[in-house]
């Protein structure tokens, strides 16, 4: 079989083995389950196993998956732990495997290549808990992830926000025996060494392969399409394929005026597919819609002014086809030229960035200190394990942000409305794509000669990638149309009073930002704080985000957000007074 049969698969996981563990295990249960799927729960000497949106056999074994595995073995082969143990690694995507030998009495837990599915343990005395999302659990803040999370927007290593929680490695096998009390752990991948191997290897028929698979799950579903590459490869490979899709277009006005819109529609006119182009609202981060964002990503990372928020609710389709594995392995994202030297300082926000001016603003000496040293401590000892080349920077960039942030919406967010399908991620396809040196990537260049044999089509239309417009082919006209029209944005928002006002409307502050932030202030706070932040204005609007991302994590994982924020939701919402304090803001992202 290409993909597990339909029965197997759930939304969320919670797992416990140690007291209390039927009881702990329906409560984590209910505090992943936003959206009201049915549970099921299956409890056992010592422990239990539960999920949502999945029924669980009431005896004997039990098998099943979070998230989508494709490319593996049937399901009927998975019979006690040992045979578990063995196929999970056969299988690609991202998934996380349970598996339950009842004779036995070993739990075998599988996690995809890159550990990408989401997927956190806690292992305390006497306790082994595992489940799907931090907010299952009440606790204290790891302040060095939290260190993290202001330095570079989002946990590095296996760090969560919540101390003692951590996402279980990639590529892990871990084989918990309750008779005897015992965790065993073992990597089935490696990352690859740099090589030439990515020369030889055909990554269009190894793509192709993996859009086979999830379309034999019978739904096409729709593509999310932008102006940029990943969205427009797996466009046309599906389009190869014979497989039939829409596709779905979220306007982007601030940037280059929506350029990534408008290459988007051109270039499904030009594929021939069906196109529904969707406009969020723009009280959207006032809003009830962007309360459900927060408690789908866990709160983990800055997400306030953040455009990739906004697309998860526009989402209608049972399908979502995402080119997250593309994205960060075809191009060199965050890795710029000058490798970490550049990266760390560019990247990493040091003592005198808004944002941790910021974060002394608002957080005691003692804390603002534990959360610096916590993070250079732990930035220290994620370099210390790789190569200080472009090949080390790579896996660097994957391992962290491409896991711990943007990672969070397809994998993390969209499930909550559909199943989300990324090809690409698959231990072949890795050991060759993470070999690409980063010059053959600049600038889109292994993504052109990719099109070139695909379909030229692709190539007709100019690109938009990280804010940067790109032309498809030599000599463009919709290219230069394209700088032109962003050449007048760019002028006209240096100099509004010559060449007359941008388009855009204004931007617009969140309703959440206010004066209930202070509410059940813990002893983290200065107790000066409040007074610092008497105003809402350019000199502190980065505190007030700080803050907001800090009580809004803090009410999630108390299970309070709702009762402390939604009635702040849909409030008339208050102009930025100046442009600049936007450039102030996005310090903060």
């Amino acid at each position: 079989m290409s993909a597990m049969a339909a029965p197997h698969h759930a939304r969320k996981l919670a797992i416990h083995l140690g007291a209390d563990a039927s009881a702990r295990v329906a409560t984590m249960l209910d505090r992943q389950n936003h959206d009201g799927l049915p549970t099921s729960q299956r409890d056992f000497r010592g422990g239990a196993i539960g999920c949502l949106g999945g029924a669980l056999p009431a005896h004997g074994n039990l098998c099943f998956f979070t998230g989508i595995p494709i490319n593996g073995t049937d399901a009927e082969n998975l019979v006690d732990a040992e045979s578990a143990a063995r196929l999970f690694p056969e299988y690609d995507g991202a998934f996380t495997g349970v598996f339950w030998d009842a004779d036995q009495e070993i739990l075998v837990i599988a996690t995809d290549c890159l550990g990408m599915q989401p997927l956190y343990m806690r292992d305390e005395p006497g306790a082994l808990t595992f489940v799907s999302d931090t907010k299952s659990l009440a606790g204290e803040p790891d302040l060095a992830a939290w260190g993290a999370f202001i330095s570079i927007g989002h946990p590095i290593g296996e760090r969560s926000l919540l101390d003692g929680l951590r996402r279980v490695p990639p590529a892990s096998i871990l084989a918990y025996d309750c008779r005897r009390r015992r965790l065993e752990v073992r990597r089935y991948w490696q990352w690859p060494e740099a090589s030439d191997t990515w020369r030889h290897y055909d990554f269009l028929a190894s793509l192709d392969r993996d859009v086979r698979a999830y379309a034999s799950l019978g739904n096409a579903g729709t593509v999310l399409l932008s102006g940029g590459f990943d969205s427009r490869l797996l466009l046309f490979l599906l389009k190869r394929a014979g497989i039939r899709v829409d596709a779905l277009s979220i306007a982007h006005e601030d940037e280059h005026d929506d350029a990534d819109g408008r290459l988007a529609e051109a270039i499904a006119e030009r594929a021939g597919v069906s196109l529904r182009k969707a406009s969020p609202p723009r009280d959207f981060f006032s809003s009830q819609a962007y309360l459900d964002y927060l408690v789908a990503s866990d709160a983990g990372f800055p997400s306030l002014d953040l455009f990739i928020a906004k697309v998860a609710s526009q989402i209608d389709a049972d399908v979502v086809w995402d080119g997250l594995v593309p994205g960060f392995v075809f191009m060199p994202l965050h890795q710029p030229e000058g490798g970490f030297k550049t990266y760390l300082r560019q990247e990493i926000r040091g003592p005198d960035s808004a944002i941790w001016r910021a974060a002394e603003m608002l957080f005691k000496p003692e804390v603002v200190a534990a959360m610096r040293e916590g993070f250079a401590k732990d930035l220290d000892s994620e370099l210390s394990r790789l190569p200080r080349d472009m090949h080390g920077l790579a896996r660097f960039v994957i391992e962290n942000r491409s896991r711990n942030r943007p990672a969070m919406n397809p994998l993390k967010v969209y499930p909550n409305r559909a199943r989300a399908f990324v090809p690409g991620l698959s231990k072949d396809f890795m050991a060759h794509a993470a070999t690409i040196p980063f010059q053959e990537k600049l600038h889109g260049r292994f993504y052109r000669s990719l099109f070139a044999k695909l379909d030229k089509r692709a190539l007709s239309i100019p690109f938009v990638s990280g804010g940067e417009l790109l032309s498809g082919k030599r000599f463009s006209l919709s290219y230069w149309r394209e700088r032109l029209s962003a050449d007048v944005q760019n002028v006209r928002s240096r100099h509004p009073r010559l060449i007359g006002h941008s388009k855009i409307p204004p931007a617009k502050r969140s309703t959440f930002l206010g004066e209930h932030l202070f509410e059940d202030i813990h002893s983290w706070i200065d107790p000066d704080a409040r007074e610092k932040l008497k105003t809402l204005d350019s000199r502190n609007y980065v505190t007030w985000k700080l803050l907001f991302h800090w009580k809004a994590w803090q009410w999630l994982h108390e299970g309070r957000l709702e009762a402390m924020l939604g009635s702040h939701a849909n409030l008339a919402v208050q102009r930025i007074p100046e442009v600049g304090e936007l450039r102030v803001a996005s310090q903060a992202q």
